[in-house]
């Protein structure tokens, strides 16, 4: 039976990565399986926290996606993102975004479902509101980052009044949802935690779209295009350049490895709040050994996943168990080697660890991800891959298609939510 389906996140196509790239392929999906999919969302800016040319973000637009109607709503967008301004950003957009939900209550518009993203964590609220007036609507509070225990442990929420406020008001969002899910085991482990209620939180991975991440035969022309040299090997970075990532240890470690590595590249290919800094730092150093590109369209970024050497998912402490980098799943889907830094533990490092699918270290240990990295460079500088290399690679192949479909996993997810009972 066909549903009627609305999201209400900040985060939509034409973003990229992150959560508006999960969002829109999850609304497109159901679009096409014969569900009405409605979509509250802000304007486009991420991860260059800069609004994307052709859109004016002063007024509310409606448009037609691939079969999904999207009403975007104006939304404050801090070009140098701070803890206080990203929680004006969220309070910004939670106002902007409830006009239009009162307006659908007015209008007495139904939903099956309300599917309600985190971050912004703030948009929950909507949930404690249209509980009242839509009580045959399940509402599913869907974490992909515990936004509140990031800013904690980043230290972005030093206010005792204002941390015990937002707890609380985390708190009840998740005992008032009638579903709350997450994207891994850790996570859901630390969901429990926060209440007595909300014990029973469904898990939805981050999935791979295999018609468009897939192993394929890499067109030497294109990635040249990118200003990325064939003969060199390249250890490859993409994704946010953020507070949470610290890959300003690539500043201090290429240097080191010039001698040892001569043909060794650091490619970062992202944007974020961070790009500028270390580009200056990367110029001012004169470090030949690191190269920036923008994000690419997914059809470049394929051929770039399935061209480069080696994979760096590099994090802070803090940031390690908080979320599950969604670029993972495209790494294991080409069968690609990755060098990843992830505590003992956590989400990442069991699941890695578990299925041998990448050369785990610990993460802030400048001399571990030197070291990892001379490894790789000499097993591949001699122009073969190593058998641990191999597994590794036919390890991410395999785990890949076994757990991260996108088809399968949505539809498990849709299967769980029409099945489950209101409490």
């Amino acid at each position: 039976m066909p549903l009627n389906i609305l999201l209400i996140s900040y985060n939509y196509t034409p973003e990229l990565t992150g959560i508006g790239k999960y969002n829109t392929e999850f609304c497109e999906y159901l679009a096409e399986e014969g569900n009405k999919a409605d979509v509250i969302t802000g304007f486009p800016y991420y991860p260059n926290w800069k609004l994307f040319k052709g859109y004016e973000n002063a007024y509310y637009e409606k448009e037609e996606l691939n079969g999904v109607n999207v009403i975007r709503c104006p939304v404050y967008i801090p070009a140098e993102p701070s803890g206080l301004k990203r929680m004006a950003m969220d309070f910004s957009f939670y106002c902007s975004t409830l006009l239009v939900v009162i307006k659908k209550i007015i209008s007495r518009q139904r939903y099956e479902v309300v599917f309600v993203p985190s971050p912004s964590f703030l948009i929950g609220i909507h949930i404690l509101m249209l509980r009242f007036f839509w009580r045959k609507t399940k509402f599913v509070y869907h974490i992909q980052d515990l936004q509140i225990d990031a800013a904690l442990e980043l230290g972005l929420i030093k206010n005792p009044w204002l941390k015990n406020g937002l707890l609380k008001l985390e708190k009840l969002i998740l005992e008032k949802s009638s579903i709350v899910s997450t994207i891994s085991e850790g996570m859901r482990a630390k969901v429990t935690a926060k209440s007595a209620v909300a014990q029973v939180v469904y898990v939805m991975p981050n999935w791979v779209d295999d018609k468009v991440i897939y192993p394929c035969k890499v067109n030497v022309k294109v990635i040249a295009e990118l200003g990325i040299p064939a003969h060199k090997k390249i250890f490859f970075y993409s994704g946010s350049i953020g507070e949470k990532q610290g890959l300003e240890v690539l500043l201090s470690i290429a240097p080191k490895l010039s001698l040892a590595c001569p043909d060794l590249v650091f490619v970062i290919s992202g944007s974020g709040p961070y790009r500028a800094q270390l580009q200056l730092e990367v110029l001012r150093k004169q470090i030949n050994s690191i190269l920036f590109i923008d994000l690419q369209p997914s059809n470049i970024f394929n051929q770039l996943l399935n061209s480069v050497d080696c994979h760096l998912i590099i994090q802070k402490k803090q940031a390690a168990d908080l979320l599950l980098p969604s670029k993972l799943t495209n790494i294991l889907a080409v069968g690609g080697l990755s060098i990843i830094t992830a505590e003992p533990e956590t989400s990442l490092f069991e699941i890695v660890q578990k299925n041998n699918l990448g050369l785990v270290i610990e993460p802030e240990n400048e001399e571990s991800l030197l070291e990892s990295i001379q490894q790789v460079y000499t097993s591949l500088a001699l122009n073969k891959d190593s058998e641990m290399i191999l597994e590794i690679k036919n390890n991410a192949k395999a785990y890949a298609a076994k757990h991260l479909n996108k088809k399968s996993i949505i539809d498990s997810f849709l299967n769980y939510v029409e099945e489950f009972q209101l409490k």
